[in-house]
Protein backbone atom coordinates (compact mmCIF):
# COMPACT_ATOMS: atom_id res chain seq x y z
CA UNK A 1 0.00 0.00 0.00
CA UNK A 2 1.35 3.43 -0.97
CA UNK A 3 2.97 5.45 1.80
CA UNK A 4 0.86 8.49 0.89
CA UNK A 5 -2.32 6.49 1.51
CA UNK A 6 -1.08 5.25 4.89
CA UNK A 7 -0.04 8.76 5.88
CA UNK A 8 -3.43 10.18 4.83
CA UNK A 9 -5.28 7.83 7.22
CA UNK A 10 -2.63 8.00 9.94
CA UNK A 11 -1.72 4.30 9.58
CA UNK A 12 1.63 2.65 10.27
CA UNK A 13 0.80 -0.26 7.95
CA UNK A 14 -2.06 -1.79 5.99
CA UNK A 15 -4.57 -3.07 8.59
CA UNK A 16 -6.46 -5.17 6.06
CA UNK A 17 -3.71 -7.14 4.37
CA UNK A 18 -4.61 -10.69 3.27
CA UNK A 19 -1.40 -12.15 4.73
CA UNK A 20 -2.17 -14.14 7.93
CA UNK A 21 -0.51 -12.09 10.67
CA UNK A 22 -0.74 -13.28 14.31
CA UNK A 23 -0.23 -9.68 15.46
CA UNK A 24 -3.68 -8.91 14.00
CA UNK A 25 -5.40 -11.97 15.42
CA UNK A 26 -8.91 -11.00 16.52
CA UNK A 27 -10.25 -13.33 19.25
CA UNK A 28 -13.87 -13.76 18.22
CA UNK A 29 -15.91 -16.13 20.37
CA UNK A 30 -15.21 -19.20 18.20
CA UNK A 31 -11.56 -18.30 17.50
CA UNK A 32 -10.81 -17.69 21.17
CA UNK A 33 -12.53 -20.94 22.15
CA UNK A 34 -10.63 -22.75 19.42
CA UNK A 35 -7.28 -21.49 20.70
CA UNK A 36 -8.13 -22.55 24.26
CA UNK A 37 -9.15 -26.03 23.08
CA UNK A 38 -5.93 -26.43 21.09
CA UNK A 39 -3.84 -25.40 24.10
CA UNK A 40 -5.72 -27.84 26.32
CA UNK A 41 -5.43 -30.76 23.88
CA UNK A 42 -1.67 -30.35 23.48
CA UNK A 43 -1.12 -29.70 27.18
CA UNK A 44 -3.04 -32.88 28.06
CA UNK A 45 -1.19 -34.86 25.35
CA UNK A 46 -4.34 -35.90 23.52
CA UNK A 47 -3.59 -37.78 20.32
CA UNK A 48 -5.71 -36.09 17.65
CA UNK A 49 -7.54 -32.82 17.26
CA UNK A 50 -9.09 -31.22 14.18
CA UNK A 51 -9.71 -27.58 13.26
CA UNK A 52 -12.54 -27.05 10.78
CA UNK A 53 -13.44 -23.81 9.02
CA UNK A 54 -14.70 -22.47 5.71
CA UNK A 55 -12.09 -20.85 3.41
CA UNK A 56 -11.05 -17.45 4.71
CA UNK A 57 -12.26 -17.91 8.30
CA UNK A 58 -8.79 -17.53 9.83
CA UNK A 59 -7.48 -21.09 10.22
CA UNK A 60 -3.92 -20.16 9.23
CA UNK A 61 -3.84 -17.10 11.48
CA UNK A 62 -5.10 -19.23 14.39
CA UNK A 63 -2.33 -21.77 13.72
CA UNK A 64 0.33 -19.05 13.72
CA UNK A 65 -0.90 -17.73 17.07
CA UNK A 66 -0.88 -21.28 18.46
CA UNK A 67 2.64 -21.95 17.16
CA UNK A 68 3.92 -18.71 18.67
CA UNK A 69 2.54 -19.73 22.08
CA UNK A 70 4.16 -23.19 21.90
CA UNK A 71 7.39 -22.18 20.17
CA UNK A 72 9.61 -22.96 23.18
CA UNK A 73 7.55 -25.88 24.46
CA UNK A 74 7.02 -28.05 21.37
CA UNK A 75 8.79 -29.45 18.34
CA UNK A 76 6.51 -29.06 15.33
CA UNK A 77 6.35 -30.41 11.82
CA UNK A 78 4.07 -28.47 9.49
CA UNK A 79 2.86 -30.19 6.31
CA UNK A 80 1.44 -27.70 3.82
CA UNK A 81 1.20 -30.01 0.78
CA UNK A 82 -0.89 -32.93 2.01
CA UNK A 83 -1.41 -34.76 -1.30
CA UNK A 84 1.30 -37.21 -0.28
CA UNK A 85 1.52 -40.98 -0.15
CA UNK A 86 2.23 -42.54 3.29
CA UNK A 87 5.95 -42.84 2.48
CA UNK A 88 6.17 -39.28 1.12
CA UNK A 89 4.36 -37.98 4.18
CA UNK A 90 6.78 -39.66 6.60
CA UNK A 91 9.76 -38.24 4.67
CA UNK A 92 8.22 -34.75 4.82
CA UNK A 93 7.73 -35.04 8.60
CA UNK A 94 11.31 -36.26 9.10
CA UNK A 95 12.70 -33.40 7.02
CA UNK A 96 10.64 -30.77 8.84
CA UNK A 97 11.79 -32.09 12.23
CA UNK A 98 15.36 -32.23 10.87
CA UNK A 99 15.74 -35.90 11.76
CA UNK A 100 18.96 -37.60 10.75
CA UNK A 101 17.90 -40.66 8.76
CA UNK A 102 20.54 -42.51 6.75
CA UNK A 103 18.08 -44.45 4.60
CA UNK A 104 14.65 -43.00 3.96
CA UNK A 105 12.75 -46.23 4.48
CA UNK A 106 9.52 -46.36 6.43
CA UNK A 107 10.90 -48.42 9.31
CA UNK A 108 14.00 -46.25 9.58
CA UNK A 109 11.96 -43.03 9.69
CA UNK A 110 9.54 -44.37 12.32
CA UNK A 111 12.48 -45.56 14.46
CA UNK A 112 14.18 -42.15 14.19
CA UNK A 113 10.87 -40.42 14.94
CA UNK A 114 10.32 -42.50 18.07
CA UNK A 115 13.85 -41.74 19.35
CA UNK A 116 13.28 -38.05 18.69
CA UNK A 117 10.00 -38.12 20.62
CA UNK A 118 11.55 -39.87 23.61
CA UNK A 119 14.31 -37.27 23.70
CA UNK A 120 11.76 -34.44 23.48
CA UNK A 121 9.67 -35.91 26.29
CA UNK A 122 12.76 -36.02 28.51
CA UNK A 123 13.13 -32.27 27.88
CA UNK A 124 9.42 -31.76 28.71
CA UNK A 125 8.62 -30.81 25.12
CA UNK A 126 5.66 -31.89 23.00
CA UNK A 127 6.01 -33.23 19.45
CA UNK A 128 3.25 -31.97 17.18
CA UNK A 129 2.49 -32.72 13.54
CA UNK A 130 0.25 -30.11 11.89
CA UNK A 131 -1.37 -30.87 8.53
CA UNK A 132 -2.94 -27.93 6.69
CA UNK A 133 -5.68 -28.50 4.09
CA UNK A 134 -6.01 -31.98 5.55
CA UNK A 135 -9.16 -32.71 3.54
CA UNK A 136 -6.75 -33.38 0.64
CA UNK A 137 -4.90 -36.18 2.44
CA UNK A 138 -5.32 -39.59 0.74
CA UNK A 139 -7.16 -42.14 2.87
CA UNK A 140 -4.03 -44.30 3.05
CA UNK A 141 -2.01 -41.40 4.47
CA UNK A 142 -4.68 -40.66 7.07
CA UNK A 143 -4.50 -44.30 8.12
CA UNK A 144 -0.71 -43.97 8.41
CA UNK A 145 -1.26 -41.02 10.73
CA UNK A 146 -3.48 -43.19 12.92
CA UNK A 147 -0.73 -45.78 13.17
CA UNK A 148 1.79 -43.06 14.04
CA UNK A 149 -0.43 -41.97 16.91
CA UNK A 150 0.16 -45.41 18.47
CA UNK A 151 3.65 -44.29 19.41
CA UNK A 152 3.38 -43.97 23.18
CA UNK A 153 4.85 -44.99 26.51
CA UNK A 154 2.97 -46.86 29.22
CA UNK A 155 1.81 -43.52 30.58
CA UNK A 156 1.38 -41.04 27.75
CA UNK A 157 1.18 -40.31 24.04
CA UNK A 158 4.44 -39.32 22.38
CA UNK A 159 2.83 -37.51 19.46
CA UNK A 160 0.01 -35.01 18.98
CA UNK A 161 -1.52 -34.52 15.53
CA UNK A 162 -3.54 -31.49 14.42
CA UNK A 163 -5.57 -31.78 11.23
CA UNK A 164 -6.67 -28.43 9.80
CA UNK A 165 -9.16 -28.34 6.96
CA UNK A 166 -12.39 -27.29 5.37
CA UNK A 167 -15.77 -28.89 6.22
CA UNK A 168 -15.08 -31.64 3.68
CA UNK A 169 -12.56 -33.06 6.16
CA UNK A 170 -15.35 -33.83 8.63
CA UNK A 171 -17.26 -35.69 5.91
CA UNK A 172 -14.16 -37.59 4.87
CA UNK A 173 -13.48 -38.83 8.39
CA UNK A 174 -16.95 -40.40 8.48
CA UNK A 175 -15.96 -42.97 5.89
CA UNK A 176 -16.15 -46.56 7.10
CA UNK A 177 -12.46 -47.18 6.39
CA UNK A 178 -11.48 -44.18 8.57
CA UNK A 179 -13.81 -45.03 11.46
CA UNK A 180 -10.97 -45.95 13.84
CA UNK A 181 -9.23 -42.64 13.18
CA UNK A 182 -12.43 -40.67 13.65
CA UNK A 183 -13.00 -42.34 17.03
CA UNK A 184 -9.59 -41.17 18.24
CA UNK A 185 -10.31 -37.48 17.64
CA UNK A 186 -11.05 -36.13 21.10
CA UNK A 187 -11.09 -32.40 20.33
CA UNK A 188 -12.91 -30.69 17.47
CA UNK A 189 -12.56 -26.96 16.84
CA UNK A 190 -15.10 -25.26 14.59
CA UNK A 191 -14.29 -21.73 13.40
CA UNK A 192 -17.45 -19.75 12.70
CA UNK A 193 -17.87 -16.67 10.55
CA UNK A 194 -18.34 -13.38 12.39
CA UNK A 195 -21.64 -12.11 13.70
CA UNK A 196 -22.48 -8.46 12.79
CA UNK A 197 -21.13 -7.17 16.12
CA UNK A 198 -17.93 -9.16 15.67
CA UNK A 199 -17.43 -7.72 12.19
CA UNK A 200 -17.63 -4.22 13.67
CA UNK A 201 -15.19 -5.11 16.46
CA UNK A 202 -12.85 -6.84 13.98
CA UNK A 203 -12.65 -3.74 11.77
CA UNK A 204 -12.11 -1.45 14.75
CA UNK A 205 -9.51 -3.78 16.28
CA UNK A 206 -7.37 -4.08 13.15
CA UNK A 207 -7.54 -0.36 12.35
CA UNK A 208 -6.46 0.49 15.91
CA UNK A 209 -3.61 -2.05 15.71
CA UNK A 210 -2.33 -0.27 12.60
CA UNK A 211 -2.28 3.06 14.45
CA UNK A 212 -5.45 4.58 13.06
CA UNK A 213 -5.73 8.34 13.51
CA UNK A 214 -7.90 9.66 10.68
CA UNK A 215 -9.67 6.53 9.44
CA UNK A 216 -13.38 6.05 10.08
CA UNK A 217 -15.83 3.46 8.75
CA UNK A 218 -19.50 4.39 8.45
CA UNK A 219 -21.81 1.97 10.26
CA UNK A 220 -24.00 1.56 7.16
CA UNK A 221 -20.86 0.67 5.21
CA UNK A 222 -19.99 -1.89 7.88
CA UNK A 223 -23.41 -3.51 7.50
CA UNK A 224 -22.90 -3.86 3.75
CA UNK A 225 -19.42 -5.28 4.32
CA UNK A 226 -20.80 -7.84 6.76
CA UNK A 227 -23.66 -8.82 4.48
CA UNK A 228 -21.54 -9.23 1.36
CA UNK A 229 -18.63 -10.96 3.14
CA UNK A 230 -21.04 -13.11 5.20
CA UNK A 231 -18.71 -12.45 8.13
CA UNK A 232 -15.69 -14.10 6.48
CA UNK A 233 -12.49 -12.36 7.67
CA UNK A 234 -10.62 -12.71 4.37
CA UNK A 235 -13.48 -11.18 2.37
CA UNK A 236 -13.84 -8.39 4.94
CA UNK A 237 -10.16 -7.56 4.42
CA UNK A 238 -10.54 -7.61 0.63
CA UNK A 239 -13.51 -5.24 0.72
CA UNK A 240 -11.92 -2.84 3.19
CA UNK A 241 -8.60 -2.72 1.36
CA UNK A 242 -10.36 -1.68 -1.88
CA UNK A 243 -12.71 0.67 -0.03
CA UNK A 244 -9.73 2.32 1.64
CA UNK A 245 -8.24 3.07 -1.77
CA UNK A 246 -11.56 4.43 -3.08
CA UNK A 247 -11.90 6.78 -0.09
CA UNK A 248 -8.28 7.91 -0.44
CA UNK A 249 -8.77 8.82 -4.11
CA UNK A 250 -11.65 11.08 -3.00
CA UNK A 251 -9.52 12.46 -0.15
CA UNK A 252 -12.21 11.28 2.24
CA UNK A 253 -11.15 9.84 5.61
CA UNK A 254 -14.49 8.07 6.13
CA UNK A 255 -15.27 4.86 4.28
CA UNK A 256 -18.90 5.10 3.23
CA UNK A 257 -21.40 2.94 1.39
CA UNK A 258 -20.34 4.43 -1.95
CA UNK A 259 -16.75 3.26 -1.47
CA UNK A 260 -17.85 -0.24 -0.45
CA UNK A 261 -20.13 -0.57 -3.47
CA UNK A 262 -17.25 0.49 -5.73
CA UNK A 263 -15.05 -2.13 -4.05
CA UNK A 264 -17.67 -4.86 -4.59
CA UNK A 265 -17.95 -3.94 -8.25
CA UNK A 266 -14.19 -3.87 -8.83
CA UNK A 267 -13.57 -7.19 -7.06
CA UNK A 268 -16.34 -9.13 -8.85
CA UNK A 269 -15.89 -11.90 -6.25
CA UNK A 270 -18.33 -14.80 -6.59
CA UNK A 271 -18.58 -15.25 -2.79
CA UNK A 272 -19.92 -11.69 -2.47
CA UNK A 273 -22.93 -12.19 -4.72
CA UNK A 274 -26.41 -12.00 -3.23
CA UNK A 275 -28.18 -15.39 -3.26
CA UNK A 276 -31.09 -15.67 -5.71
CA UNK A 277 -33.51 -16.21 -2.80
CA UNK A 278 -32.55 -12.84 -1.36
CA UNK A 279 -32.86 -11.12 -4.72
CA UNK A 280 -36.34 -12.48 -5.09
CA UNK A 281 -37.61 -10.53 -2.08
CA UNK A 282 -37.69 -7.11 -3.82
CA UNK A 283 -39.34 -8.74 -6.82
CA UNK A 284 -42.09 -10.09 -4.61
CA UNK A 285 -42.59 -6.63 -3.12
CA UNK A 286 -42.66 -5.16 -6.63
CA UNK A 287 -45.29 -7.70 -7.69
CA UNK A 288 -47.46 -6.75 -4.72
CA UNK A 289 -47.13 -3.07 -5.66
CA UNK A 290 -48.21 -3.81 -9.22
CA UNK A 291 -51.16 -5.87 -7.95
CA UNK A 292 -52.24 -3.02 -5.69
CA UNK A 293 -51.97 -0.57 -8.57
CA UNK A 294 -54.07 -2.84 -10.79
CA UNK A 295 -56.65 -3.14 -7.99
CA UNK A 296 -56.83 0.65 -7.68
CA UNK A 297 -57.33 1.01 -11.41
CA UNK A 298 -60.15 -1.55 -11.32
CA UNK A 299 -61.97 -0.06 -8.32
CA UNK A 300 -61.50 3.63 -9.15
CA UNK A 301 -60.91 3.80 -12.91
CA UNK A 302 -62.58 7.12 -13.63
CA UNK A 303 -60.56 9.76 -11.78
CA UNK A 304 -57.26 7.85 -11.80
CA UNK A 305 -57.34 7.04 -15.52
CA UNK A 306 -58.19 10.66 -16.29
CA UNK A 307 -55.08 11.71 -14.33
CA UNK A 308 -52.98 9.12 -16.15
CA UNK A 309 -54.00 10.56 -19.52
CA UNK A 310 -53.12 14.12 -18.51
CA UNK A 311 -49.72 13.39 -16.93
CA UNK A 312 -46.79 12.69 -19.26
CA UNK A 313 -44.92 9.37 -19.07
CA UNK A 314 -42.09 9.37 -16.55
CA UNK A 315 -44.07 11.41 -13.98
CA UNK A 316 -45.46 10.14 -10.69
CA UNK A 317 -48.20 11.13 -8.28
CA UNK A 318 -47.43 11.30 -4.59
CA UNK A 319 -50.11 11.33 -1.94
CA UNK A 320 -50.18 14.65 -0.10
CA UNK A 321 -47.64 16.27 -2.44
CA UNK A 322 -47.67 18.14 -5.68
CA UNK A 323 -46.86 16.48 -8.97
CA UNK A 324 -43.12 15.87 -9.19
CA UNK A 325 -40.53 14.73 -11.70
CA UNK A 326 -40.23 10.97 -12.20
CA UNK A 327 -37.44 9.05 -10.51
CA UNK A 328 -36.82 6.39 -7.89
CA UNK A 329 -39.52 5.94 -5.28
CA UNK A 330 -37.85 6.44 -1.92
CA UNK A 331 -34.31 5.99 -3.25
CA UNK A 332 -31.38 7.54 -5.03
CA UNK A 333 -30.15 10.73 -3.49
CA UNK A 334 -33.46 11.79 -1.94
CA UNK A 335 -32.95 12.46 1.75
CA UNK A 336 -36.53 11.48 2.55
CA UNK A 337 -38.29 8.61 0.76
CA UNK A 338 -41.50 9.49 -1.09
CA UNK A 339 -44.40 7.98 0.84
CA UNK A 340 -47.49 6.39 -0.72
CA UNK A 341 -46.21 7.12 -4.23
CA UNK A 342 -47.86 5.63 -7.32
CA UNK A 343 -45.82 5.33 -10.49
CA UNK A 344 -47.83 6.31 -13.57
CA UNK A 345 -47.43 3.52 -16.12
CA UNK A 346 -46.11 4.36 -19.57
CA UNK A 347 -46.00 0.71 -20.64
CA UNK A 348 -43.21 -0.73 -18.51
CA UNK A 349 -41.77 -0.22 -15.04
CA UNK A 350 -38.19 -1.15 -14.07
CA UNK A 351 -37.64 -2.39 -10.50
CA UNK A 352 -34.09 -2.45 -9.08
CA UNK A 353 -33.20 -6.01 -8.00
CA UNK A 354 -29.63 -5.49 -6.77
CA UNK A 355 -28.31 -3.76 -3.66
CA UNK A 356 -26.78 -1.04 -5.79
CA UNK A 357 -27.38 0.01 -9.39
CA UNK A 358 -25.60 2.69 -11.43
CA UNK A 359 -27.59 5.19 -13.50
CA UNK A 360 -25.61 6.19 -16.59
CA UNK A 361 -25.69 9.06 -19.07
CA UNK A 362 -25.94 6.72 -22.06
CA UNK A 363 -26.91 3.12 -22.83
CA UNK A 364 -23.44 1.66 -22.27
CA UNK A 365 -21.10 0.79 -19.39
CA UNK A 366 -18.52 3.01 -21.08
CA UNK A 367 -20.57 6.15 -20.45
CA UNK A 368 -20.38 8.44 -17.43
CA UNK A 369 -22.15 7.48 -14.20
CA UNK A 370 -24.93 9.96 -13.42
CA UNK A 371 -25.86 8.50 -10.02
CA UNK A 372 -27.13 5.35 -8.36
CA UNK A 373 -30.24 3.71 -6.97
CA UNK A 374 -30.99 0.96 -4.46
CA UNK A 375 -33.02 -2.26 -4.19
CA UNK A 376 -36.77 -2.00 -4.80
CA UNK A 377 -36.80 1.45 -6.43
CA UNK A 378 -39.17 1.80 -9.41
CA UNK A 379 -38.64 3.72 -12.64
CA UNK A 380 -40.97 4.33 -15.58
CA UNK A 381 -39.34 3.01 -18.76
CA UNK A 382 -39.37 5.59 -21.56
CA UNK A 383 -37.22 3.90 -24.23
CA UNK A 384 -35.15 0.79 -24.81
CA UNK A 385 -31.76 0.40 -26.50
CA UNK A 386 -29.16 -2.31 -27.13
CA UNK A 387 -25.42 -1.68 -26.71
CA UNK A 388 -22.49 -3.07 -28.67
CA UNK A 389 -22.42 -6.10 -26.36
CA UNK A 390 -26.06 -6.84 -27.20
CA UNK A 391 -27.13 -5.93 -23.68
CA UNK A 392 -30.46 -4.15 -23.24
CA UNK A 393 -30.71 -0.71 -21.58
CA UNK A 394 -33.76 1.24 -20.42
CA UNK A 395 -34.18 5.00 -20.51
CA UNK A 396 -35.64 6.42 -17.30
CA UNK A 397 -36.08 9.79 -15.63
CA UNK A 398 -33.46 10.43 -12.96
CA UNK A 399 -33.25 13.82 -11.19
CA UNK A 400 -35.25 15.37 -13.98
CA UNK A 401 -32.89 14.08 -16.69
CA UNK A 402 -33.23 11.24 -19.18
CA UNK A 403 -30.75 8.58 -18.09
CA UNK A 404 -30.10 4.87 -18.73
CA UNK A 405 -30.06 1.73 -16.61
CA UNK A 406 -28.87 -1.78 -17.52
CA UNK A 407 -31.10 -4.84 -17.78
CA UNK A 408 -28.62 -6.62 -15.48
CA UNK A 409 -29.84 -4.73 -12.42
CA UNK A 410 -33.59 -4.46 -13.00
CA UNK A 411 -36.73 -6.53 -13.44
CA UNK A 412 -39.09 -5.01 -16.00
CA UNK A 413 -42.84 -5.25 -15.36
CA UNK A 414 -45.34 -4.69 -18.19
CA UNK A 415 -48.02 -2.38 -16.84
CA UNK A 416 -50.14 -2.47 -20.01
CA UNK A 417 -50.99 -6.08 -19.34
CA UNK A 418 -52.17 -5.15 -15.84
CA UNK A 419 -55.02 -2.82 -16.92
CA UNK A 420 -55.62 -3.58 -20.61
CA UNK A 421 -59.13 -4.87 -19.79
CA UNK A 422 -60.40 -1.63 -18.21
Amino acid sequence: MAKDLLHFFGLKEDPFTLTPDPAYFYPSSSHNEGLLLMDYAIDQKEGFLIVIGEPGTGKTTLLKVFLEKWRDRAETAIILTPRLSPEEFLIAVAEDLKLKVKRKYKNEIIKALRNFMMESISENKRVVIIVDEAQNLPDETLEELRLLSNLETDREKLLQIILVGQPELESKLKKEKLRQLNQRITTRVLLNKFQPGETHDYITYRAAKAGRKNLHVDRKAEKIIHRRSKGTPRLINMLLSRSLMAAYLEENNTIGTRHVHNAIKSLQHSDMHIPITQRAIPLAIGAVAVALLASSLYMYPGKLLKEIKTIPPGKMLSAGTEESAGGPIGGGDNKEPVKSAVTIPSGKVASIITDFAYIRVGPSVDTKIAGWSATGNLFTVMKEATDERKKKWYQVMYKGEKRWISEAVVEVLNMDNMHSGL
